[in-house]
């Protein structure tokens, strides 16, 4: 599916739909062709050919649906910027250039209830991540709502993929020929963001191995992410994923010791606080940097408290500051830990332990 490039011989046309009401379409049409404050919402499109060529071009699109202005947002007193709400990518679309024209009567009935209507009505939906413009590399997430904390991007793994970005700008040395684990990774977006920089021919990064680990029942995504981003594995890194259970060293001893060590929301349930610190261990050796990006919800105070109490056995406990000039890895820390209130940790092992 990917590298996905814009195609300039269509373009699109929008305009506000109807909204969906108790079985059928209303009358009136929204102010404005998009998404309300509940995420959902609705607009009417079509396909329009730009140059002659796109006759001769049909087959399979993806649209790509990205807001252009915020009208009363719910967060707007916050000075939310357009480019830290994810753009959704659907289809794919098929274009059929043998299809005859149809003409349809005015109806408020939901597409897939028109007459002779044949057209595929649910497509998947992606996030797609851009490394390089030109020539494009990007990537393309799949999430799956109804697979628990695992199946979605939170908003730490978004920090962490700006905490990501930073490393490559300014330590490259941290990736570059070196081992890099994504801790219970979810979706994968780490690790395959990282992959893709490697293959992106204007990164600083060439080659190194990269582990995406999660529990046995959720690695299945992200193998189907693998899959959608199939020509990662044409190029020079060793990708691989591994079942990982927090506090099994068999499982951890496959996965190898890693350089980097990527962790985001894995703070959540205490009785798994001592398994986590023994990945941590198990994981790493005496050089190994890891990074926890972590956001405040239903812990307290004392149960932050004992689980870092457990982490300094084994590791030096940093916390990085925006703008601060304490640490080198200070650099790493991305303005989103504001608007997201997620904390930047930087965890390094002691010698000889």
């Amino acid at each position: 599916m990917t590298p996905l490039s814009p195609d300039t011989n269509w373009k699109l046309e929008i305009r506000p739909a109807p909204a969906f009401e108790q079985g059928k379409l209303s009358k009136e049409r929204q102010s404005v062709p998009g998404f309300v404050g509940s995420g959902k919402g609705t607009f009417e499109y079509r396909i329009q050919q730009v140059t002659a060529t796109g006759k001769q071009m049909g087959g399979k699109r993806f649209l790509r649906i990205q807001p252009t202005e915020l009208i009363d947002f719910p967060q707007q007193k916050q000075d939310v910027q357009l480019d830290t709400i994810l753009p959704l990518v659907i289809g794919p679309i098929e274009i059929d250039l043998q299809q005859e024209e149809k003409t349809q009567e005015d109806t408020d009935l939901p597409l897939e209830l028109w007459k002779d209507q044949t057209m595929e009505m649910v497509y998947d939906g992606y996030r797609v991540f851009d490394t390089s413009i030109s020539p494009p590399v990007n990537i393309a997430i799949h999430e799956m709502w109804d697979s628990g904390i695992p199946g979605k991007i939170w908003d730490s793994a978004l920090v962490m993929l700006d905490v990501m970005k930073r490393i490559i700008e300014f330590h490259p040395e941290y990736i570059d020929k070196k081992h890099t684990l994504d801790l219970s990774a979810g979706t994968g977006l780490l690790g395959l963001y990282v992959a893709s920089m490697m293959a992106s021919p204007s990164s600083s990064i060439k080659q190194g191995q990269i582990t995406i680990t999660e529990l046995d029942e959720a690695v299945d995504l992200i193998d189907q992410n693998l899959r959608t981003n199939q020509f990662l594995q044409d190029h020079p890194c060793l990708l691989q994923t591994r079942n990982l259970l927090w506090g099994d060293s068999e499982q951890a001893k496959s996965c190898g010791k890693a350089d980097l060590i990527m962790a985001s929301d894995v703070l959540y349930e205490v009785q798994f606080f001592e398994d986590l610190v023994k990945a941590f261990v198990d994981l790493s050796h005496e050089e190994t940097r890891i990074y926890i990006g972590y956001k405040r919800r239903g812990l307290t105070e004392k149960e932050e408290e004992y689980f870092w109490s457990l982490c300094k056995q084994h590791f030096e406990i940093k916390l990085l500051e925006l703008n601060g000039d304490q640490d080198i890895d200070d650099a790493l820390v991305p303005p989103m830990t504001l608007e997201t209130s997620v904390q930047l940790y930087r965890l390094k092992r002691f010698l000889n332990k």
